[in-house]
């Protein structure tokens, strides 16, 4: 096989064990205009990785790799284990909630996961058309993480301009992007002056 086996991760606080994928998206991978992507193959390893035994979950970077296996080696003694995902949108708005102390980064990750989760998980999909109060608990997630991106930043400049369109703030989205010449700005910028709010898949 020329792509490489994924990697062992293991949460720092209980010692449970997750798959990443150190692969590019293969040519199945499936994008969005939030900068979400679907791909069985090699699959979107996201930054907050939900733990099945811990509350909320660990940060990607601080995991412990435990293993780099070849294919063989993956197939005889790892292949059990689960693909890292991120945590429930609901794990996500108690950590919110919670208010623990987190630094601007951390923020940005639990935010930018719960924007994912909410826009394409199934129950994130039936709580925000469901419940009033988880859909205003996003809509402010929004427009916090909006805030949160700087318009220094090119990646994060193109998600400052999304998240202004999904908001309906469709003038500042082009504002925004009036300086990019990437197809997905092009794209994004097309839909907003369509006043389209909804992501879509590029």
């Amino acid at each position: 096989m020329s792509s490489l086996a994924p990697i062992v991760i293991e949460c720092p606080t209980c010692g449970e064990k997750y798959l990443l994928s150190r692969n590019l998206p293969s040519k199945n991978a499936i994008f969005f205009s939030d900068g979400f992507f679907i791909d069985e193959e090699n699959w979107r390893t996201p930054r907050l990785i939900g733990c099945a035994t811990c509350e909320l979950g660990f940060y990607s970077e601080n995991g412990k790799i435990v293993a780099e296996p070849d294919w063989d080696d993956f197939q005889k003694y790892w292949s059990h284990l689960k693909k890292a995902e991120a945590p429930s949108a609901s794990a996500l708005i108690l950590e919110l909630r919670a208010k623990r102390k987190m630094d601007l980064k951390q923020e940005k990750i639990i935010r930018q996961e719960l924007w994912y989760s909410v826009s394409h998980t199934e129950m994130g999909q039936k709580l925000i058309t469901q419940n009033p109060r988880f859909q205003a608990f996003c809509v402010d997630n929004l427009n916090r993480l909006e805030n949160l991106f700087s318009e220094d930043n090119s990646n994060e400049l193109l998600l400052k301009a999304e998240l202004n369109r999904e908001l309906g703030n469709f003038e500042k989205c082009i504002n925004l992007l009036n300086s990019e010449k990437s197809s997905l700005s092009g794209r994004i910028c097309e839909a907003a002056s369509n006043k389209s709010d909804q992501i879509f898949q590029i």
